[in-house]
């Protein structure tokens, strides 16, 4: 949408480049995130739906391991989804903290 806003609001003549990418903070972590969403039986991916960085990361994970969940809280998570599961793995976007991942681990915990 901004890309067909700004070539629709500028000169005919002006020369107009976009360049789809991601940061390289997170560029850098696919590798590590894709080995660690194939080791575990289902990944809980903490994030808001929102985050740039967080949709690339949890589409990785889920490219890499179909039992890939998000969750923006532990609220949201559902324990039927960890019904015959041996090893989770939970991580999160890069501006996810750290406080954020342990509640939702201890959510689990709670409940096992």
């Amino acid at each position: 949408k901004i890309i067909d806003y700004i070539q629709s609001h500028i000169s005919p003549t002006a020369k107009f480049q976009s360049f789809d990418t991601i940061c390289r903070q997170v560029a850098n972590r696919m590798p590590n995130i894709s080995s660690f969403a194939a080791r575990h039986d289902l990944i809980l991916f903490v994030a808001g739906r929102k985050s740039s960085n967080g949709k690339v990361l949890f589409h990785e994970c889920l490219s890499v391991n179909p039992n890939s969940h998000q969750v923006e809280s532990a609220d949201e998570i559902d324990m039927k989804w960890f019904e015959g599961v041996q090893t989770v793995g939970i991580c999160g976007a890069t501006s996810t903290p750290k406080w954020l991942m342990e509640e939702c681990r201890d959510e689990i915990l709670r409940h096992t």
